[in-house]
């Protein structure tokens, strides 16, 4: 304490952004010297992402009042309040401990075998579903009837954080009137450029809602999320350093083709695993 306390602020400040954002606002308790230092731009700047501003400049919002904000405010805006991108279907938001990036396709950025045709999926927004959770897209795909059910997503691992093991997740929840839900689907994730591909066993509708207990002990089952919503993970993949490379999540029930009815896709979520 005694050497640091005969420290620069701006040397404070530049050992602080050399550790994490959670470090960061440990160290601010620790004197007021301490507290300003890792208040200030240089620390917050080292601990986004280094390409926060072209991120922002993509909202489809206005970004004028983000950019107006401290580096310390528009880190934890970014972690609170996802920012829809590109043409509205995505959205950006970090991991507030450790700034990692999570990325959200909307339903719309989703390739939905029979999408377009109303008479399998039909398209609601907010206002025409008010009974549906709280969506940060204009639209969610609603499963009218399909006995053929094939989701895929993509991402390229270029715009997630470097050296981190994600997982993907289903977001979704099941409507009033469902049926043939009761099936096990296919998930999976690969690497585009990997020809081998693991289909995992799942089920879309959880435990309570199940008229008999599965027989597959190691299939998976949904849980219910804070904003309403509930997820179901389709898999996990490690993003290495300056490697680019694109992702496949696939959803897929091709076999059985019993007819299903009910299902609501809000996106597929990749984020972070095992952070706390």
């Amino acid at each position: 304490m005694e050497l640091t306390s005969k420290l620069p602020e701006e040397c404070i400040a530049e050992i602080i952004s050399k550790t994490s954002p959670l470090d960061a606002c440990r160290m601010s308790l620790v004197s007021r010297t301490f507290s300003s230092a890792a208040a200030s731009n240089l620390v917050w700047e080292a601990l986004l992402p280094p390409d926060h501003q072209q991120i922002i400049s993509e909202s489809v919002s206005s970004s004028s009042s983000l950019n107006i904000l401290s580096k310390k405010d528009l880190y934890f805006s970014l972690c609170d309040n996802p920012i829809l991108i590109g043409n509205g279907n995505r959205s950006f938001t970090m991991h507030k401990r450790s700034g990692k990036k999570i990325y959200m396709l909307g339903a719309r950025e989703l390739r939905i075998i029979w999408g377009d045709a109303s008479q399998y999926w039909n398209w609601y927004s907010l206002a025409e579903s008010p009974v549906l959770p709280k969506s940060r897209f204009s639209e969610v795909a609603h499963l009218v009837e399909v006995c053929w059910l094939d989701v895929l997503g993509r991402i390229e691992t270029k715009i997630l954080s470097p050296n981190t093991r994600y997982g993907a997740y289903l977001i979704y929840t099941i409507g009033d009137q469902f049926g043939g839900l009761d099936q096990p689907v296919k998930l999976s994730v690969r690497f585009l450029d990997e020809i081998r591909c693991d289909f995992i066993n799942a089920y879309l509708l959880s435990r309570a809602f199940m008229d008999d207990t599965p027989e597959e002990e190691d299939a998976r089952f949904p849980r219910d999320r804070e904003d309403m919503w509930m997820e179901i993970e389709m898999g996990e993949f490690f993003n290495h350093d300056q490697v680019d490379r694109v992702v496949e999540m696939h959803l897929r029930e091709i076999e059985v083709l019993k007819w299903k009815s009910g299902l609501v896709i809000h996106g597929i979520e990749v984020r972070p695993k095992d952070l706390r």
